[in-house]
């Protein structure tokens, strides 16, 4: 019968410990990008009943943030309708 003391134990608990940080770095690393991700989510669903079918093509195509294709639909929005015309206040609001 074998015993298995603390040299046994040492690999084990170095891959545990590797495995956590390993984990750990990969959610640090992806918080930013999810964050984006969602904050786009939310300001595409404030924006959606207000957008045509071609400001949502030029949205899904949209390489910036959602919070500045929103503000180019309000500034655009103000140039036809005036600057702070009551028409343009659900961009406005969408964009918050």
């Amino acid at each position: 019968m074998r015993f298995v003391g603390a040299e046994g134990t040492q690999p084990a608990m170095a891959r545990t410990l590797g495995t956590i940080f390993a984990v750990v770095l990969i959610l640090v690393m992806a918080y930013p990008f999810a964050r984006d991700a969602y904050h786009r989510y939310q300001v595409a669903r404030r924006l959606d009943p207000l957008m045509s079918d071609s400001d949502r093509a030029a949205f899904r195509v949209w390489s910036g943030d959602a919070a500045s294709f929103g503000r180019s639909l309000y500034e655009r929005c103000e140039l036809t309708n005036g600057v702070n015309a009551p028409a343009c206040e659900p961009y406005r609001r969408a964009i918050e």
